[in-house]
């Protein structure tokens, strides 16, 4: 198997200019990282200990529709996955809290689990990535758009990146674009062994003729 070469997308005017292609600004993304904090900031100590975290999530996902959806920009929720997507320019970005972002030597981890339909739809796969046809897989909708997530750290920085999502974890990086420096440390309030559940796995049946 060939050596996987990420794309890292760092510097302001390049980061600028990657966004352009898709019609985007750092200015939106810098928004959402600080929604995230916001909200798992103002959680309480009566609140499940989970709850730094699942508020991060679901007012992340919140301001990434709010920021994004308009014009060719819809909300989506293919296999489950809280996400937007952009069908004509072929790209769609869901929300992830992990523990570091934008570290040129250490890569995001998620804090809750991937599911296996994010696996399905982050691709290309390993196996594909090598030239390896392991033929069509059973129950899941594939559209061939590739998946990419916001993902904010511990500390608030946020970078855009396409993960290959295996075992429920991000084994290798297509594109990581650095959209913002750090702020301060939140790592106690997104507690990893109370990480909210980000990741539905859902049973899709198809019916004849589909």
């Amino acid at each position: 198997m060939p050596a996987f070469s990420t794309l890292v997308v760092d510097g302001r005017v390049i980061v600028d200019r990657r966004l352009a292609d898709w019609g985007l600004a750092v200015e939106q993304f810098v928004a959402i990282a600080d929604v995230a904090r916001r909200w798992a900031e103002d959680a309480g100590p009566l609140m499940p200990l989970n709850a730094p975290g699942t508020l991060a999530y679901i007012y992340g996902v919140n301001e990434l529709r709010r920021q994004l959806v308009g014009g060719n920009w819809i909300v989506d929720r293919t296999c489950g996955i809280e996400a937007v997507v952009n069908r004509e320019i072929g790209i769609r970005i869901g929300y992830q809290n992990v523990d570091v972002a934008c570290d040129q030597v250490f890569a995001p981890t998620p804090r809750s689990a991937k599911g296996s339909a994010a696996e399905s739809m982050c691709g290309p796969n390993l196996f594909e990535y090598a030239g390896i046809d392991v033929g069509p897989l059973t129950g899941v909708k594939q559209d061939g758009i590739p998946t990419y997530y916001v993902m904010v750290g511990e500390d608030g920085r946020v970078e855009l990146s396409h993960p290959v999502i295996k075992d429920g974890a991000y084994r290798h990086f297509h594109e990581r674009i650095f959209i913002s420096g750090p702020a301060e440390d939140w790592a106690d309030e997104i507690d990893p062994a109370n990480a909210p559940m980000s990741d539905f796995d859902v049973a899709v049946s198809f019916k004849n003729g589909m």
